[in-house]
């Protein structure tokens, strides 16, 4: 997805508007247009995290939850990375 350009022990102190994709630059309403486009992202994390790693959807979650999580916090530039972290792991079980 080549969002994040650091090593892994600092991604968690980035800013959403720290990764290649946002563009602090465009309107609030050209950001949501590119929800569209951060929907495909969070398609291609929950299919990641749910074929790839095995995860599976916790109590109250599911497919549309998830990626509206992500989205919501991806379109978010002064949320963290680890913002997005916690949110994927309180929609996703890891085994």
């Amino acid at each position: 997805m080549h969002q994040l350009v650091t090593n892994f022990d600092d991604t968690g102190n980035l800013k959403i508007s720290d990764l290649t994709f946002y563009n602090s630059l465009s309107s609030a309403a050209l950001r949501q247009q590119n929800a569209t486009i951060l929907a495909d992202l969070a398609d291609q994390l929950d299919n990641t995290f749910i074929t790839g790693r095995g995860a599976t959807y916790k109590a109250g979650a599911d497919r549309t939850k998830a990626m509206q999580t992500m989205v919501d916090i991806l379109t978010d530039g002064t949320k963290m990375v680890s913002d997005l972290a916690v949110a994927v792991d309180g929609c996703y079980q890891f085994v």
